[in-house]
């Protein structure tokens, strides 16, 4: 099994984050592999000190990986849950099922049987576009006792995807491409840092750089038909089962509040928005970090008081 253990991409992550933002990362987290849909999916495990309150389980978005959602994990695992964070297909250290062309819709689907197999309660957690993905997979699960997103995007929404792509202009171009001639555009490989403003993760030069340069992140090569059928895969229901909180940074240039709130409205379910004072598109930044932490851990401690005992302690039996 590829892993992340002293590997430049996980070393110099956390020295940016501790130098540029005083997020010291003291955790190695466990790796292990799962067979899940034919694709060997890689996972990162961080434990907590005592028994569980349940698990986290966090989902990247298309310009990431687990590893990189290091920083929530480790708060999340000191208020006693197991967090786990995959390498979806196509992506970070995961090895695609033979034949896998890059269909998103299998994103939501390895998430939801990951999530099938793992004892309750457990809250999903998605960081970009991996917050709609999270909401798709909890509609699926019946295991899932909450979702939280920092994003809501539906790039199945024209406007949204141009507006999520590096240049509007190529937001275009790909959309006509896609209708006027698929199995031509699906034959397109790109790098991801041409495909998406990594820049814009962060308001961080250093970050940014990071983001644009890393071999497993925007140097990574991806197949445009991961982005064609992202763009096609609807949602078909909004309803959603349990709890949702979107936690949104307040400066994200990228994705704009505003974005996310046009899914959030949509979404039926018990549900509460916040917006972080601070933070890009990923908020490791003063004080929306804190404030993303502190709102993580209400939402927790409310599902964690909602479930029933007889379930709690029967799945950490």
């Amino acid at each position: 099994m590829k892993s992340f253990r002293n590997i430049r991409s996980w070393t110099e992550y956390r020295t940016i984050l501790a130098e540029e933002f005083g997020i010291t990362l003291t955790q190695e987290p466990a790796e292990s592999c799962r067979l899940v849909r034919g694709h060997r999916i890689r996972i990162d495990e961080w434990s907590p000190s005592g028994p569980a309150n349940g698990t986290v389980m966090l989902v990247h978005g298309g310009g990431g990986n687990g590893r990189i959602l290091a920083p929530l994990a480790e708060p999340i695992a000191e208020l006693g849950w197991r967090v786990i964070a995959p390498d979806l297909p196509g992506y970070g250290l995961s090895e695609p099922a033979p034949g896998f062309k890059g269909e998103y819709g299998e994103w939501p689907a390895v998430l939801a049987e990951i999530a099938d197999a793992e004892p309750g309660p457990l809250v999903m957690m998605g960081l970009s576009m991996g917050g709609l993905t999270a909401f798709l997979a909890a509609q699926t699960s019946g295991k899932v006792s909450g979702v939280i997103a920092t994003t809501l995007l539906d790039l199945s929404d024209r406007d949204i995807f141009i507006r999520a792509g590096r240049w509007k202009w190529l937001g275009r171009l790909s959309l006509f491409g896609m209708t006027a001639a698929p199995w031509l555009f699906d034959q397109i490989v790109m790098p991801l840092s041409l495909a998406t403003p990594l820049a814009a993760m962060s308001g961080n030069r250093r970050l940014q750089a990071y983001f644009r340069k890393d071999p497993l992140i925007g140097a990574g090569w991806k197949p445009a038909r991961f982005f064609r059928t992202v763009h096609n895969h609807r949602v078909e229901s909004w309803a959603l089962h349990c709890p949702l909180l979107l936690v949104h940074p307040g400066k994200d240039t990228w994705t704009p509040t505003e974005l996310s709130l046009s899914v959030f409205e949509k979404i039926n379910a018990t549900k509460r928005f916040v917006e972080l004072s601070n933070g890009s598109h990923l908020p490791a930044e003063t004080p929306a970090y804190r404030e993303l932490i502190a709102e993580v851990t209400n939402f927790l401690n409310e599902i964690r008081r909602s479930s029933s005992p007889l379930e709690v302690d029967q799945d950490q039996a």
